[in-house]
């Protein structure tokens, strides 16, 4: 049997519970697809009754007569649309197995976003907060996040998976960063590094490029996914957009920091069952309207179609969707206000994606169910332009050599200007297939997925005789040289209903396995299998009634393993080259200067790299009482292995050759170090290399109350929030040296193995409650939030300073013991720390006042304008007998925007 509900624009019909129901009491529930429909299955020939509800449109009650597989129509009028509770401008919090917000369009349109980082405001724990367009934007879910300013804990946003229409976004072939010293376009601003704060390799998707435009509705799951869903750690991001008729649509949205503009639109061909829809946006932004020397655009642009097969056999639905996504970052230095008049940076994005989504449902089959076959494509073309001026203070090697050993170098210029290419061209491949199949005491939901990432580049290009940073520790290395990676995965997972009693239970069990197939025999990941189990269970108590009126209650409990594999530039970093001067002889006649050097080449591919492994757990309980929503999560997450930067030592050892037996004066050519003295040195020396020395630990509280639309004065009232605790840890010990000990007039040649070098616990309460005001006469919505950080903590977890181990002049590594402690050589390596540096810094209560608002005017033109932090105040606190005040610190941020349909 199929139900196929039907309105004047195919709107307000996806998503709508229908439920039939025999006469001896059997309950069968179905969401209708993207279509409006439902098909029902394996149904007995007797008479059902039927009922449909949605907060979007009236309840429906019909009965039906089943005598063979047919399709009932059902068209929303507009007497059944539901107007007033219809209009949601705030996410909503699922009844599902895991804890999902849910943002339709509605609800951005009402928030007037300029990127997808806009959308977290309305997650429990977030916030409103202006938009940074000069830096990554990377996601955070049920964290605090760290200002350390390091990636040692982007391993969060890089295991967050953003899925578009079934599609991932792939970033595990971005290696868009430079080499050497970083650019700092602001002058004696350490936070101007315009590569650095831009480099999105370790961190995962960067928002910024991701528009909302063409987006009808957005999952973010922060709970226990589905096992189809993998390699990741923290969450999902569901992205669903548009694919039914509509009409012309434009917006122009203006603020302080940017200026966007969109065009959009969806035909129907209703006889071919096919539509198509079409959209361009392109985004304007400055960090700063201020300063015309730096800004942030993106363009991005989309052609669907979406094409249905319908028979009495099957429904067989395609989509093939051809993308484009490009942004360009650009800072240069303003010639008026710095000495480095031609330093200037580009970083430029090019994406193109072809996909297709292919849905089969059979309607007749008894088994099989439903295919799903996914496919995409994936070519970008990414560069950064780089161009630094470069004044050294003394003479210096050009970093080149590209062989260990003893060679004859060149001298750098005193001066020069450095061009730096930086070319990337990632190319991912998708290929995903899942069965569903019907069997007789429960469904599954079975299916592969693989993914294929390389890089075909050419990489770091620039003049060896004038590199980017004098202190370069890699050589130019193409890209393409690189091998590709791959991801190949195997997941099964079943659900099931059942009541006892009066009392309903849903599970949904599964397991998801991981390899990455084709790697070399080096690494520990070959032939290894990660597998995830994932367990979600919901219980739905009988009705409580309360004067008459039902309360439901639901408790929803899950656990799950979630694995995240290295990406490309983990597992295949370059090679660190590391160049001694043995002579530097520098003359005032260019012709007999002479520099000799020893080069050491390390590899410091961490063979042993192993996948990041979090594991969570939460328990929910949804609250329902005349149309008021309760919603709270207890939830808790820790990874133990996640990706960072650790230190490894090597020794070095290298000649220096005494100057003594050569006659400046009399000489008449560049001096040779075969006939010069020298005395052997050696040293011990740390370098970096990824390894899985991380630990985040999450804990949390997550809440959320919603009301109805009360008629009488067309207000819904919304409460979230979120209490988040967050521990950010190294996992593994770490070498260090202490360069402030000096022994017999050096510097202390032991390295000290510690336990952890950082360490930070983070603490936040904030809540938001929006009251949103519908008045369906005026076309007009307008809606105030107040959002409060009650209080917001940190502290530097405590350290131990003294060493477990310690290791020597030689390269030898000993244990470090309570003698060592007086031992006049080994006593340094015992550290003590400052107590103040490892005191709780409490910021106390603050409140921001938002408020937006939106009018429609003949049907096509709505007009919208918000203002956030209009009204604020931030509670002054003491720190260490200073008082601290912070009423300077915020100003309004507003905008406008005009949307036209027509």
């Amino acid at each position: 049997m199929q139900i196929e509900l039907k309105n004047e624009n195919n709107t307000l019909t996806n998503d709508v519970k229908v439920t039939l129901k025999s006469e001896e009491g059997k309950t069968l529930e179905i969401f209708t697809n993207n279509k409006g429909i439902a098909i029902f299955t394996d149904l007995d020939r007797k008479k059902y009754s039927l009922h449909i509800e949605s907060i979007n449109i009236e309840s429906i009650n019909d009965e039906i007569v089943i005598n063979k597989f047919s399709t009932k129509k059902i068209y929303i009028t507009e007497s059944l649309i539901n107007n007033l509770q219809e209009v949601v401008v705030t996410a909503k919090e699922s009844k599902g197995l895991t804890s999902v917000s849910i943002i339709d369009e509605r609800a951005m349109q009402h928030l007037q976003p300029s990127s997808f980082t806009d959308l977290l405001e309305l997650l429990p724990g977030g916030k409103a907060k202006d938009p940074i367009f000069n830096q990554t934007n990377s996601i955070k879910l049920r964290e605090t996040g760290i200002r350390d300013g390091s990636n040692n804990y982007s391993t969060s946003s890089l295991g967050t998976s953003f899925i578009v229409d079934n599609i991932p976004k792939n970033v595990n072939s971005n290696l868009q960063f430079t080499e050497g010293t970083s650019l700092s376009i602001n002058q004696g601003n350490s936070t101007g590094y315009s590569d650095a704060k831009r480099n999105s390799v370790p961190k995962g998707v960067d928002m910024r490029s991701i528009s909302t435009d063409q987006i009808e509705r957005v999952e973010i799951i922060r709970g226990i996914p589905s096992v189809e869903y993998g390699d990741l750690t923290s969450g999902v991001v569901k992205i669903i957009r548009k694919k039914t008729p509509s009409n012309l649509e434009a917006r122009f949205k203006a603020d302080a920091y940017s200026k966007l503009y969109y065009l959009g639109k969806g035909i129907g061909i209703e006889n071919k069952k096919i539509n198509l829809n079409f959209g361009i946006d392109f985004l304007d932004a400055k960090p700063d309207p201020r300063n015309d020397l730096e800004n942030y655009k993106r363009i991005t642009a989309s052609m669907r179609a979406y094409k249905t097969w319908d028979n009495s056999f099957s429904t067989l639905d395609w989509n093939l969707n051809l993308d484009y996504t490009g942004s360009i970052d650009n800072e240069k230095t303003d010639p008026d206000n710095s000495y480095s008049l031609i330093d200037k940076y580009k970083s430029s994005y090019n994406d193109f994606n072809i996909s297709s989504i292919l849905d089969w449902n059979f309607k007749e089959s008894k088994f099989l169910k439903s295919i799903n076959f996914y496919s995409s494509i994936s070519q970008q073309f990414d560069q950064i332009n780089q161009t630094k001026l470069v004044q050294l203070t003394s003479a210096t090697a050009v970093p080149n050599s590209v062989k260990e050993g003893e060679a004859y170098g060149t001298f750098l210029e005193p001066k020069y200007i450095s061009h730096l290419l930086v070319d990337g061209k990632p190319l991912d491949l998708y290929l995903k297939l899942i069965g569903n199949f019907d069997w007789k005491w429960s469904n599954l939901r079975a299916g592969l997925e693989w993914k294929y990432s390389k890089n075909n580049g050419k990489g770091q290009v620039y003049d060896p005789l004038r590199p980017p940073s004098p202190e370069m520790y890699s050589r130019n290395r193409s890209y393409k040289s690189i091998p590709a990676i791959q991801d190949f995965s195997l997941f099964a997972e079943t659900n099931k209903k059942f009541k006892i009693e009066k009392h309903q239970f849903e599970i949904l069990a599964g397991i998801r396995s991981i390899t990455s197939p084709g790697i070399s025999d080096k690494y520990y990941l070959k032939n290894k299998y990660y597998f995830d189990p994932r367990v979600n269970v919901q219980w739905k108590l009988p009705n409580i009634y309360i004067n008459n009126n039902p309360l439901k209650i639901d408790v929803t409990a899950g656990y799950g393993v979630h694995t995240k594999l290295p990406t490309l530039s983990m597992l295949y970093p370059e090679n660190s080259y590391l160049d001694f001067v043995q002579f530097n002889y520098y003359h005032d006649n260019p012709a007999y200067r002479r520099i000799y050097l020893k080069t050491y080449i390390t590899d410091i591919t961490n063979y042993n790299l192993a996948a990041a492994i979090n594991k969570k757990w939460e328990v929910r309980t949804d609250l329902e009482y005349k149309e008021i929503n309760f919603s709270l999560t207890f939830f808790k997450e820790k990874m133990n292995s996640g990706f960072r930067n650790m230190t490894d030592y090597r020794l070095f050892t290298y000649k220096k050759f005494s100057v003594e037996g050569i006659d400046h004066t009399t000489i008449t050519e560049a001096p040779s170090v075969e006939n010069l003295s020298y005395t052997n040195q050696s040293l011990l020396e740390t370098f970096k290399k990824q390894d899985n020395g991380s630990t985040i630990d999450k804990t949390g509280i997550e809440f959320q109350i919603s009301t109805k639309r009360y008629s009488e004065i067309n207000t819904r009232l919304t409460l979230n929030g979120a209490w988040f605790k967050t521990k950010y840890t190294n996992s593994l010990p770490i070498y260090m040296r202490n360069d402030n000990i000096v022994i017999n007039g050096k510097p202390t040649p032991y390295l000290g193995l510690y336990l952890n070098d950082d360490g930070f616990l983070n603490e936040t309460l904030n809540t938001n409650l929006m009251a949103d005001t519908y008045i369906p006469v005026l076309d007009l919505e307008f809606s105030t939030s107040v959002q409060i950080m009650w209080f917001s903590s940190s502290k530097n977890i405590k350290k131990n300073g003294t060493p477990i181990a310690y290791v020597d002049q030689n390269g030898i590594q000993h244990s470090y013991e309570d003698a060592d402690k007086t031992d006049a050589n080994l006593k340094w390596l015992n550290l003590s720390y400052n107590e103040n540096a490892f005191k709780k810094i409490k910021t106390p209560f603050e409140m921001n006042i938002n408020f937006k608002a939106s009018k429609v005017f003949y049907k096509s033109f709505h007009v919208s304008m918000f203002v956030n932090r209009l009204l604020n105040y931030y509670k002054e606190y003491e720190f260490e007998g200073q008082k601290i005040g912070r009423k300077s610190l915020t100003s309004p941020y507003f905008g406008m925007e005009l949307n036209i349909k027509l």
